[in-house]
């Protein structure tokens, strides 16, 4: 197979840095509860034309991947983030690429599409005589609109302070990923005991992407959250359990296969399977489209659409709800609270509102 028709949805470079030898990576399949050691890099994370056969957007994805390697490898040498303003917030769109770019919201989104249409063709008359259950809808390039929406969406996470993770924890612990290496949490919903918070412009945002088996940076709003003892921005963690904590939220927001360097125990795996055993699986990708039932008088019904996303609450010892977090109170409605003291956001909530008050009323 021609290499850009073998199309990587988690870069190649990302997993070289979690092994040791740059070829290989230890891996454990979810699904199988395989383990398996020394897995190649080259054929793991791919499909075929899996962006599409033209390579518009694989190439414009290598690009990226060039940029971010650099940036990240600078990262991990000098344990600081990028001064130069171009790589600082091509970092933070890298990350965000990373989460759009995989398989899982490709299925998510394929998912949506099947089940969406087959809601509507189930009561189209030219429709009457297909057996809609041996019909399979798919996107062409199902992953091709998420990443324009997370390149847009980067100038919305700007306001998030970057912090560096460090595991010191004298070799007996290391960090893990997967195949859908961005975690999205918000510690601070999750205290509030509110549904929603796993947006772009939510109060409360926090982004994790481990880079290598001792470090990962964490995106987060500093409004929110009080982090004694960071130095700058750097975070030491020196206790185990500590790390523990973040491999279990890696480990849930896994799609398919967990990633770690061979020094990683397999029984040290197993345990975070064993721990993690009584939550949703993100993969279930049925969860995330919801009847919510009647449309009104005429019939029909109402369907909500929503990315699974890990909602155990961790209490990290390491971080506390600010004062100012502390006494903001969650609203009633699906909304939520933005962090409009950015710029960014203040201007997308102001167009999202004359959108809304521009459409026309909704008659029946």
């Amino acid at each position: 197979m021609p290499e850009k028709n073998r199309q990587h949805y988690v870069p190649k470079f990302y997993l070289r840095n979690f092994s040791d030898n740059e070829r290989a990576i230890d891996t454990f399949n979810l699904t199988n509860s395989k383990y398996i050691k020394n897995a190649s890099i080259k054929d793991m994370c791919q499909k075929h034309n899996f962006y599409g056969a033209d390579n518009k957007v694989e190439n414009f994805l290598a690009d990226v991947e060039s940029e971010a390697s650099s940036i990240i490898k600078n990262v991990l040498k000098t344990d600081d983030f990028p001064e130069v303003l171009k790589d600082y917030i091509h970092l933070f769109e890298f990350i965000l690429i990373s989460e759009a770019r995989n398989l899982k919201i490709a299925e998510t989104n394929n998912y949506f599409a099947d089940f969406l249409l087959k809601q509507m063709l189930e009561h189209h008359p030219d429709a009457k005589d297909i057996d809609l259950n041996e019909l399979k809808i798919e996107l062409n390039e199902p992953a091709t609109t998420p990443i324009a929406s997370a390149i847009e969406g980067t100038k919305l996470i700007l306001d998030l302070e970057p912090l560096l993770i460090i595991e010191k924890t004298g070799g007996t612990r290391s960090f893990i990923t997967s195949d859908n290496p961005m975690i999205r949490y918000n510690s601070f919903y999750l205290h509030k005991r509110y549904p929603g918070g796993y947006g772009y412009m939510d109060r409360g945002a926090q982004f994790f992407f481990p880079i290598s088996p001792s470090k990962c940076i964490l995106l987060y709003d500093f409004n929110a959250y009080d982090i004694p003892g960071k130095q700058g921005n750097i975070l030491y963690l020196n206790r185990a359990r500590d790390v523990d904590q973040l491999n279990e939220l890696f480990f849930l927001n896994a799609y398919n296969n967990v990633f770690f360097n061979q020094r990683v125990r397999k029984d040290y795996i197993e345990g975070l399977q064993y721990k993690c055993r009584r939550e949703p699986r993100l993969n279930d990708i049925g969860r995330e489209v919801q009847t919510l039932g009647s449309a009104g008088p005429r019939g029909g019904q109402v369907f909500q659409f929503g990315h699974n996303h890990v909602r155990k609450l961790f209490n990290f010892p390491w971080l506390k709800l600010s004062s100012f977090a502390n006494r903001l109170a969650v609203p009633d409605h699906m909304g939520g609270i933005q962090r409009t003291e950015s710029q960014y956001i203040s201007d997308k909530v102001e167009e999202r509102r004359l959108e809304f008050a521009n459409q026309r009323p909704f008659t029946m």
